[in-house]
């Protein structure tokens, strides 16, 4: 397996209550459609490390979303072991960062392809427990592991800054 692609998200929010926010026109209006690099040729099990703080009922909601638009997923597991780190085969993981993770990025996430079929095989997504059950971050993060780039269309999932961003999914039905 071949690390691919490597998606940070500057999803601060607090830069929300510190200045005002001046729209400029690429953050009003995108051109073009959203960009997926890689898609998952099978359902991914989706693994949630308890150290994370991401409950159950909200994976649920966050896959929920993305089933909305037609994705399908296997199983969520939780993981209580304190291993929980790295993706396996078919799994989108969830877990805490790694040692070097700035402080000012709410989560990331790390997609991995085949170097045969460039199909995505596994994908981990690391985030801080304070920000587990913010609204869109997760649902954000499994974007990027379903191969989702970002896209700066006001209100959309996948908008780069969390407080500009919103539920809209315009171009990512499957």
């Amino acid at each position: 397996m071949r690390f691919v692609l490597f998606f940070v998200c500057f999803l601060s929010g607090a830069a929300e209550e510190k200045m005002p926010i001046a729209y400029s026109p690429t953050e009003v209006f995108a051109v073009g459609k959203p960009q997926q690099r890689a898609k998952w040729f099978i359902n991914p099990n989706i693994r949630v490390c308890d150290s994370t703080e991401v409950t159950y009922s909200r994976i649920s909601r966050a896959v929920r979303y993305w089933e909305n638009a037609g994705y399908v997923f296997d199983n969520i597991i939780t993981d209580s072991s304190p291993d929980c780190m790295n993706p396996l085969h078919g799994e989108i993981i969830i877990t805490i960062p790694e040692s070097g993770f700035a402080n000012h990025h709410m989560a990331s996430t790390r997609i991995y392809t085949s170097t045969k079929t460039g199909d995505i095989v596994k994908a981990k997504i690391q985030i801080l427990p304070k920000n587990a059950r913010k609204e869109r971050v997760i649902e954000h993060e499994i974007g990027h592991a379903l191969g989702w780039m970002h896209y700066r269309q006001k209100s959309h999932i996948m908008h780069p800054t969390w407080y500009l961003g919103g539920y809209g999914r315009y171009g990512l039905r499957k």
